[in-house]
């Protein structure tokens, strides 16, 4: 479609131009935790479910069970509650897919539950002690290395307890070699979390430099795709989505007036605008050229225009000071109401955008 390229004043009403309060605010990623979407977590709970059958399984037919600490009914009521914990926890993710409450306290009930196992696992060498492999994948490099460190210390916590109840009954009593054993896991889970905090810290910087426009250090268009299917996601809780479509009007002129090295700074400048206009869980990303895009979280379409109003405003203020002819239309739309998934919904508000531009730029159009 072609663009129009006539001029018409800014035809938003002066009321608009209020000041709106700070927008940032509740992050939603933080520096050691990570949020997984509900498609990663619902994996882990039907793990559980895997491993409550497996143990209920092994308990009851290795042939070899002799009451420990437990008897085998109780052994299999513990197995029933932790059925019934995991299952409740199941719907509270479903409905509310970022606890991160929730993340730890099943982390550490599922330690708790394996510790049991551990102690009343009828072989000499535990089979069971397996399972905390999977407790500290499963839990703790799903969530960041903070609960990382959590599952890491809580198994190996959890494995020498047990395996030193176990000793306590028996004729040797706590010997040497539970002894050494406790000593060398303790330098294995130091030696572990080093190492895994270093592949951790690359993997961030990896994903950064792949993820991030080098030019204005906004999100490029792989990773707004990439947390546009999680937010995406969080619509089936109830949720809603604005994304606002902004372009940046003659631009061109711009690059051609005053040189490429002049359009690079106006591109770094409105990018600083865009993130002082924004809360802390919003998404900025430069689509490609001097196109944006803006996911905004759980905000009414009201709130979404006030914003795109304040961006207009500011970005008319830098181009006065600059001495420029600069300004920005904006299209907005709304998930689930204009559009179900991120490339629908930005056809949808890239034609709003266009419908801005043709009533006369700098305007803010809703779908």
């Amino acid at each position: 479609m072609q663009r129009p390229s006539r001029r018409v004043s800014d035809q938003r009403d002066s009321n608009d131009r209020r000041a709106l309060p700070d927008r940032r605010r509740d992050a939603h990623w933080s520096a050691a935790t990570r949020f997984p979407g509900w498609t990663e977590q619902k994996v882990q709970f039907l793990t559980r479910y895997l491993f409550i059958v497996l143990g209920v399984v092994f308990f009851n037919f290795s042939g070899e069970f002799k009451p420990t600490w437990l008897t085998l009914p109780q052994l299999n009521a513990v197995f029933g509650i932790y059925f019934i914990i995991n299952s409740l926890a199941f719907v509270h993710a479903h409905m509310h897919t970022d606890s991160t409450w929730r993340y730890r306290a099943a982390m550490w009930i599922d330690i708790a539950l394996v510790s049991l196992c551990v102690l009343n696992d009828p072989y000499s060498i535990p089979p069971s002690l397996l399972v905390f492999i999977m407790v500290v994948l499963g839990n703790g490099m799903r969530y960041g290395m903070r609960l990382f460190g959590e599952a890491l210390t809580g198994s190996f916590a959890g494995a020498m307890l047990a395996l030193s109840l176990r000793n306590i009954g028996s004729a040797d009593g706590l010997t040497p070699g539970v002894m050494f054993l406790n000593l060398f896991g303790g330098i294995i889970l130091v030696y572990a979390y080093i190492l895994m905090s270093r592949i951790e810290a690359s993997r961030i910087e990896l994903e950064r430099q792949s993820s991030v426009d080098s030019l204005t250090g906004l999100m490029n268009r792989r990773a707004l795709f990439d947390m546009a299917d999680y937010l995406f996601e969080r619509l089936a809780q109830g949720k809603n989505l604005v994304v606002m479509f902004a372009d940046l009007d003659k631009f061109k002129a711009v690059n051609d007036t005053y040189g490429h090295a002049a359009g690079d700074d106006v591109l770094k400048e409105f990018a600083i605008t865009l993130r002082d206009c924004m809360r802390g869980s919003d998404i900025a990303a430069r689509f490609g050229g001097d196109e944006f895009v803006l996911l905004l979280p759980n905000t009414a379409l009201d709130e979404a225009r006030a914003v795109a109003l304040r961006l207009q405003a500011r970005t008319e203020q830098f181009a006065q000071q600059k001495q420029i002819d600069l300004s920005v239309s904006i299209g907005i739309g709304e998930a689930p109401t204009h559009g179900q998934d991120l490339a629908v919904l930005l056809e949808q508000v890239d034609q709003a955008m266009y419908r801005a531009k043709a009533d006369g730029r700098n305007i803010a159009v809703i779908v």
